[in-house]
């Protein structure tokens, strides 16, 4: 006997297969048409700049510095906000510039915290803001740069550049350099961001590295070049002062909007309708990093490897903390924008908006494969011994138009996967890169849970429909974690600049030294010492103050044997000893170990964990004694 309830949902089921085919494959042409042109455009740089020099460090040196004006919106982030600014002063290559923090009056934790960093470290301004929090991102900005205007006219200094980073970002330490060779060349500088490099087990962190190396060594290219939206970050975003002074204009004396949740992307839209300049800079030099000889075991080995001059975070690493941030996104740069701006500019543009906001609807075509899959299965293996009821078969042969587009829906499908791929083998390696593949369907949970909460918020909270006013959303922002609390004192002063003032080095020499680390990707202090610039002792004693670590003799450090060291194994104390981490003096639970690399932070890490219960005092090796 016929279920008729089957019978109905084979017919609702089949008009949503037809459906879910003609959305895939209109997507996929989509993004096809970024690929293609992409790679084509790689042909073409390939063979047209072959020859042409390219941008190394003297030529990012050589240009006198413009004032960079950097601008950290913080709300609850006392946890964070103390290491970033202590990493960045004294990380980054680059000396005239200010950090502006704008914090809230009812968050007295954050204010102390940037307050006390701003005593030791002049680069740094608390900026307290007007009114209490949480607003939104923009306002927060909005009350830094009305500070910033203030600290010009009282200090008689202006600033030609102005930079936005978040709370818990790694700026890269040439980034400011860059900007400076742009801008004001260019109006608007985005370099790529990153997620930094965490275990593998952590699938929702490594479901944004997939995303974000698609979109920023691919997509983000090609829209400048097609002269479409070049979308802000939000962070690692450099503006020229001309640009800004035009936007505060639409805005009542203000540059960011106040009526969208992703003021970043509304920036970035008002400026390319105002004709200004955008540019998105994919920049690497090389650099040694330590790797594991065999991937997942062996020794510690330097490789010469790229990196992107990004900037690099941690971002969400639990389900839920995701489902937030992106439904943000969405709410933001779809909802909040599609009400603001409309559909505004020339082809391109209105192009590039239909492809940020196609999520609107294939968020949720990704959420019916879901459904769609397990229905068909289940329906083929109960109807396949009954003639009765109809098959999958019949509307392919009385509909076969339908077949061609599922098809052609699937290679692109996979092309998408592929080219997901690619973009994360050539930032992060071979394993994250085999795992972004199966990671997309996860992706997709994350991205229609996103999109649903999006849906949620905008239809039943009337705040989150933007416009301005008392009905601006507040700041749903996610909880952030510094990735940068290493093995030493974060605040570590640049090795060449330990040089310099102990006029050991001259910074001509120093900026040859840099250009030929940019070309060569060996570590600082080789160069220098192989080039006869300093001695090898003039380097560990700079090492020492570096890392803020005691130096001991070589022939006085003498390594505690085995037997004299109780709860660790023999596994660990050979781990240990060849690896050069000796361990040479126990007491109760701290355990002192010499160093001869102080920069080996993935061995140290290691050492760290096989030592436990003991905590580590580690010393600084003097092999010349």
């Amino acid at each position: 006997m016929i279920n008729p309830y089957l019978i109905i949902a084979y017919y609702i089921m089949w008009y949503l297969l037809v459906f879910t085919a003609i959305c895939f494959f209109l997507s996929g042409v989509d993004d096809l048409f970024f690929d293609v042109y992409y790679w084509g455009l790689e042909i073409w740089r390939t063979y047209k700049f072959r020859n042409k020099k390219k941008l190394t460090y003297s030529a990012l040196a050589a240009l006198p510095e413009k004032r960079i004006a950097v601008m950290v919106p913080c709300w609850h982030e006392a946890g964070v906000i103390e290491f970033m600014l202590q990493h960045s002063v004294y990380t980054l290559d680059y000396t005239l510039y200010d950090l502006f923090v704008g914090v809230y009056p009812n968050d007295p934790a954050t204010i102390e915290a940037v307050s006390n960093t701003a005593k030791t470290l002049p680069h740094v301004q608390c900026v307290i803001g007007p009114d209490p929090g949480p607003t939104n991102k923009a306002r927060n900005l909005n009350a830094i740069y009305t500070y910033i205007m203030e600290y010009e006219k009282k200090n008689n200094i202006q600033y030609a550049i102005f930079v936005m980073h978040d709370s818990e970002d790694i700026i890269h330490p040439l980034s400011f350099k860059l900007y400076n060779y742009l801008i004001p060349k260019k109006d608007m500088v985005q370099v790529p961001i990153f997620p930094l490099e965490v275990s593998l087990w952590y699938f929702t962190h490594w479901t944004y590295a997939a995303e974000f190396c698609e979109t920023h060594s691919k997509d983000a290219i090609v829209r400048e070049m097609i002269g479409g939206l070049v979308p802000s970050a939000g962070v690692g975003t450099g503006f020229s002062r001309s640009a800004l002074d035009i936007l505060k204009k639409d805005h009542g004396g203000v540059p960011f909007g106040t009526s969208t949740l992703t003021e970043d992307y509304s920036t970035a839209l008002q400026i390319r309708l105002h004709g200004l300049k955008p540019v998105f800079v994919s920049q690497y030099i090389y650099k040694t990093v330590w790797r594991k000889k065999w991937y997942f075991f062996g020794n510690t080995v330097p490789r010469q490897m790229k990196e992107y001059i990004a900037t690099r975070a941690l971002f969400p690493m639990k389900y839920s903390l995701s489902v937030r941030q992106k439904a943000r996104w969405v709410l933001g740069i779809s909802f909040q924008e599609w009400i603001n701006s409309g559909w505004q500019g020339n082809f391109t543009t209105l192009y590039t908006l239909a492809h940020d906001r196609k999520s609107l609807f294939t968020h949720l075509v990704s959420g019916l494969f879901f459904i769609l899959i397990p229905f068909w299965g289940l329906y083929i293996a109960a109807t396949v011994y009954n003639p009765d009821y109809p098959t999958l078969q019949d509307r392919f042969d009385q509909s076969p138009w339908v077949w061609y587009a599922i098809m052609i829906a699937s290679m692109l499908m996979t092309g998408r996967v592929i080219q997901r791929m690619i973009a994360v083998l050539r930032v992060y390696g071979f394993w994250p890169a085999l795992l972004s593949g199966p990671l997309i369907l996860y992706a997709n949970v994350i991205n229609l849970h996103a999109l649903l909460r999006a849906y949620s918020l905008f239809f039943f909270t009337p705040k989150a429909k933007g416009g301005g006013g008392s009905s601006t959303a507040r700041w749903d922002k996610t909880d952030h974690e510094f990735p940068a609390r290493h093995l030493f004192p974060s605040q570590k002063k640049k090795l060449g600049a330990i040089l310099i003032e102990e006029n050991l080095l001259t910074e001509e020499k120093l900026i040859k030294a840099l250009n030929e680390q940019a070309l060569t990707g060996e570590q600082l202090g080789t160069i220098l010492v192989r080039s006869h610039y300093i001695t090898q002792k003039q380097l560990i004693a700079a090492f020492s103050k570096q890392y803020n670590l005691p130096l001991v003799d070589k022939s006085t450090a003498l390594t505690l044997p085995y037997s004299k060291i109780p709860h660790i194994s023999r596994y660990t104390y050979h781990y240990l000893t060849s690896n050069e981490c000796f361990p040479i003096a126990i007491d109760n639970t701290e355990m002192t170990l010499a160093i001869t690399d102080p920069s080996n932070e993935l061995r140290l890490t290691k050492a760290l964990e096989l030592i436990q219960p003991y905590q580590a005092k580690f010393v600084l090796l003097n092999p010349l004694t």
